[in-house]
């Protein structure tokens, strides 16, 4: 899958005004990769996520699946097998789950959604199966959504996700909404059931804590674009860029000393970003009569690994030595 988009919201009131969701931002998943993209709230994450599952659409650019670009193809739109294909769980389960239907029934409408079961023994052998691959007692699933845990309805939601068989799901801060005990084994199943499925996984998060557990690739986005993109490897070694730094220092440690902040303020608002990069207005090490002006252009570490600054490469590997 390739992705490059745009997508824009006009606001009502007023002068005509849009907001930019995401102006430059592009990647590429292989089969069976995970993709992880990082930054902060109003980065464009979750856009990305909706637009590629289909409940967006884009103003512009590609979202290229097998040969077809479904930018502008709202889910609706979508042929059966595309549907199929992508696949996307969400942070609150609660709210994606039919509150009158029983687990069973909502596992099982997958199968017959997509042609996967046509009697209803086939179906119900396999929704016990996947009941025991996301590791949940098989007599759950004459139980509805308000009678289980966080974590149980969490796992519903990744099983009904793989029921499709899917060749990508979207994972949309899939343990933020979890207490912390029961995050690990979430997460630990959904990366089980991408490896056995070989599905291609586009992780949607705001902790590079988790990203680095699971992810091949990670894309650091802030306020719509592109800031650094690599292997996890790359990404996690210097060069940094500066807003890759200052994400790295909210990453737990166990030095005696806390480590600096590396910024400062909030994210600026998408009705009014930075003219040249948007980093600008919280770097510490921004150049003075260019950063706030020019766009800063993309350098290419390595053939996999690209920083969008205009701080020389040396420089940026001075940033923050937190390898």
């Amino acid at each position: 899958m390739r992705y490059g988009k745009t997508i824009r919201y006009p606001i009502r009131g007023g002068r005509r005004r849009v907001v930019s969701a995401n102006v430059a931002v592009s990647f590429m998943a292989q089969q069976g990769d995970i993709v992880a993209l990082v930054g902060e709230s109003g980065a464009g994450k979750s856009t990305v996520a909706r637009i590629v599952a289909g409940l967006e659409t884009a103003t512009a650019g590609t979202v290229l699946w097998q040969g077809e670009n479904l930018a502008q193809h709202p889910v609706t739109q979508r042929t059966l097998a595309q549907r199929r294909a992508i696949q996307m769980i969400f942070q609150h389960a609660h709210e994606t789950l039919n509150p009158s239907w029983t687990v069973g029934a909502q596992i099982a409408r997958v199968y017959t959604r997509y042609g996967l079961a046509r009697d209803a023994q086939t179906r119900q052998r396999l929704v016990l199966e996947i009941l025991d691959r996301v590791q949940l007692q098989r007599t759950l699933a004459q139980s509805y959504p308000y009678q289980l845990s966080g974590g149980q309805q969490q796992r519903v939601a990744i099983a009904r996700a793989f029921a499709a068989q899917p060749a990508l799901v979207i994972a949309d801060e899939p343990v933020a909404a979890l207490d912390v005990s029961v995050q690990a084994a979430v997460l630990a199943l959904l990366l089980d059931m991408q490896r056995v499925h070989g599905t291609t996984l586009l992780f949607i998060s705001h902790d590079l804590g988790v990203v680095r557990y699971l992810a091949d690739t990670v894309v650091v986005l802030y306020l719509g674009q592109v800031m650094e993109r690599g292997t996890v490897h790359e990404v996690f070694a210097p060069p940094y860029h500066p807003y890759t730094a200052a994400l790295l220092t909210a990453l737990p440690t166990l030095a005696p000393q806390p480590r600096p902040t590396l910024w400062d303020g909030e994210v600026p608002s998408a009705l009014e970003p930075p003219r040249g990069c948007p980093f600008v207005t919280r770097c510490p090490h921004k150049l003075p009569g260019l950063c706030e002006t020019t766009r800063p252009p993309s350098q290419a570490v390595t053939a996999s690994h690209m920083i969008a600054c205009h701080l020389p490469l040396a420089q940026c590997r001075a940033v923050f030595p937190a390898s």
